[in-house]
């Protein structure tokens, strides 16, 4: 028997929207998402779908139509939740209720076991949902972080190292904020050299969650494309064992 026609079509990843109080072309807000970030899943072999911040229907049930999930860059994550206050510097989200919905969307993910990418905002959101804090502000250093390109260097034995390999990678930065206490149950996947976290995974979960910005040279580095290609394929194995699942329970309610 074969797994039919939901395991022949693109894998669907959702994307999260950042819910903009102006969207040039629109008469009033929109929800918008990085080009870069849907075109990074579609060159991978998934249907990127774009979903509402301001749903009445539940992360979990969002999740549950799924197959696969990337959480997206974005504002700044409010202070207030890691225990600490803005300042000049905080770049707040138009939406109050961006925070909320995109950690109760992490969670989700978790609980459900869907493979997911968490993307710059979506890595710092990932630790401080587990009781992390973040640095509000990084001081200029040896490395800019925010826009500019360097290099991240994969710890060994995470899953990272086994999608990306152990040489240090090119990456595209752009950020401000950065992880300080790493959250419980969390592990350090990457860094750079300069020490700030580049990379955290949840042991044993399918969740690849990095400080870098894959989508803006995924066309060309194969390792930012990897990343896209692993939850893309990732989400199509785990379709394809669900549905497997499924047509041997019905055949064993047949055979009863």
């Amino acid at each position: 028997m074969t797994d039919g026609p939901s395991a022949a079509r693109r894998p669907l990843i959702g994307v999260p929207g950042m819910w903009s109080a102006k969207v040039q072309g629109m008469r009033f807000a929109g929800a918008a998402v990085a080009v870069g970030v849907l075109a990074g899943i579609d060159r991978a072999g998934g249907e990127p779908v774009v979903l509402f911040p301001g749903s009445s229907e539940s992360a979990a049930d969002q999740v549950a139509r799924l197959d696969g999930v990337v959480i997206p860059g974005g504002a700044d994550i409010d202070p207030r939740r890691y225990g600490s206050e803005p300042d000049e510097h905080y770049w707040p989200a138009d939406y109050p209720g961006q925070d909320d919905y995109e950690a109760g969307l992490l969670r989700a993910c978790l609980d459900s076991g869907i493979p997911t990418l968490a993307i710059c905002r979506g890595m710092q959101l990932l630790n401080v949902i587990h009781g992390g804090t973040l640095v509000g502000h990084l001081a200029p250093g040896e490395i800019q972080h925010r826009g500019a390109e360097h290099p991240v260097t994969c710890e060994p034995g995470t899953l990272l190292a086994a999608v990306l390999g152990h040489a240090p990678v090119r990456t595209s930065s752009y950020h401000h904020q950065a992880v300080e206490r790493i959250g419980a149950g969390l592990r350090v996947a990457a860094t750079a050299p300069d020490g700030v976290v580049e990379a955290l995974e949840v042991p044993g979960a399918s969740l690849l969650a990095v400080q870098w910005h894959p989508e803006d040279l995924a066309e060309a580095s194969a390792t930012d494309h990897a990343l896209f290609s692993w939850v893309v394929e990732a989400a199509r194995t785990r379709r394809a064992t669900e549905s497997h699942r499924e047509q041997t329970k019905t055949l064993e309610v047949l055979s009863l």
